[in-house]
């Protein structure tokens, strides 16, 4: 949902900006040992790159936090289950240690 806004939003930002971004330019990469050149690219072509690069980055983050968020609960069930055992094996040593008592009569005293 969200990224269809975001993606709506930059194709409604570079229709209404069309003529501004249909400038060509080229990128450049000089390194001393080599030199990169791209052909003409239009810079809407660049802008909507970058628009999706970002939503395909945003996305990643929220699925290595999602993976994150199943392991700690993993781990969470795991402890519960754990402690669940540990208090039913207390509950019956409790109760097979807990001898009746007898009572006391009223005219034994």
């Amino acid at each position: 949902m969200i990224t269809a806004a975001i993606v709506l939003l930059g194709i409604v930002f570079i229709i209404e900006n069309l003529e501004m971004l249909k400038h060509a330019v080229k990128l450049r990469l000089d390194l001393y040992f080599v030199h990169l050149e791209s052909p003409d690219i239009h810079l809407w072509v660049i802008i909507l790159f970058c628009v999706f690069l970002g939503v395909f980055i945003a996305s990643l983050y929220g699925m290595v936090e999602i993976i994150r968020q199943r392991q700690t609960i993993r781990q969470l069930k795991h402890n519960l289950e754990i402690l669940s055992q540990e208090l039913k094996a207390y509950a019956v040593a409790e109760t097979s240690s807990a001898a009746p008592r007898p009572e006391a009569q009223p005219g034994s005293e």
